[in-house]
């Protein structure tokens, strides 16, 4: 955006994901100020919010944005880890595949400091982050004319029985094979979080437009969203990002 007045840039760094894979370093995040209006120009003023509601707005953003990065782990790129099926071997190290074609999620072991024991778990983030319909969707992995939304594994996880260690999360057993061991690192991702930044411009009290620039397919791209104000929730996300 065009401004009079230098642009003020900020840099807000984000923990790096200790999953053995380098993903979204940090985030540039630029802070433009409304388009200079022409007092004989009749196009009604840019919405400008306050101060505080601008912090929060970004905050909002930057926490949303690495929550997409976590659930596109979950359920695109790596999973989580299983506890192994009984007769665990060499030629199959999870064991014989259990007869609802689901295994236990390993809930003793921490991913980005959070412990999945329960459906509900996987289900949390999801709908912290995005509008319900869309929450809906990554949970189901289904458009609305039924096609697979982000893979061809199905529905990834699902609640279990609670096993001995009072363990519910299942896991799809094609996922749960094809990205073991887990974290895995050999495989290529479409796209690169590293040196990941943001524009935000603030539509309203409870909209904001994002241009999010990262590479995807080695190429630099600019995915857009929006951001919205859910009142007694929070700010969500109308898309996931991960193509």
């Amino acid at each position: 955006m065009n401004s009079s007045k230098p642009a003020f840039i900020a840099t807000v760094f984000v923990a790096l994901l200790a999953i053995g894979v380098a993903v979204f370093a940090y985030m540039n995040v630029s802070r433009d100020e409304p388009e200079y209006q022409n007092p004989t120009d009749n196009r009604p003023p840019a919405y400008k919010p306050s101060p505080d509601l601008l912090d929060e707005m970004y905050s909002a953003a930057k926490r949303l944005i690495e929550n997409n990065i976590t659930i596109t782990e979950l359920y695109i790129t790596h999973g989580l880890p299983v506890l192994p099926e009984p007769y665990a071997n060499q030629d199959k190290p999870l064991g014989n595949p259990p007869e609802d074609g689901l295994f236990y999620v390993d809930g003793n072991v921490s991913v980005h400091g959070v412990n999945y024991r329960a459906f509900s778990d996987v289900e949390n983030i999801v709908r912290e982050t995005f509008v319900p319909e869309e929450a809906a969707r990554i949970i189901n992995n289904r458009l609305d004319n039924g096609e697979p939304y982000y893979s061809n594994y199905g529905r990834i996880y699902a609640e279990k029985r609670h096993n001995s260690q009072n363990f519910a999360l299942g896991i799809n057993e094609r996922f749960a094979l094809d990205f073991h061991p887990y974290p895995r690192t050999d495989k290529e991702f479409p796209i690169n979080w590293e040196d990941a930044s943001f524009a935000l411009v603030a539509l309203s009290d409870v909209e904001c437009s994002l241009k999010i620039e990262l590479k995807i397919n080695g190429n630099d791209e600019v995915v857009e969203r929006t951001m919205t104000f859910i009142y007694g929730e929070g700010w969500r996300l109308d898309r996931l990002i991960y193509e």
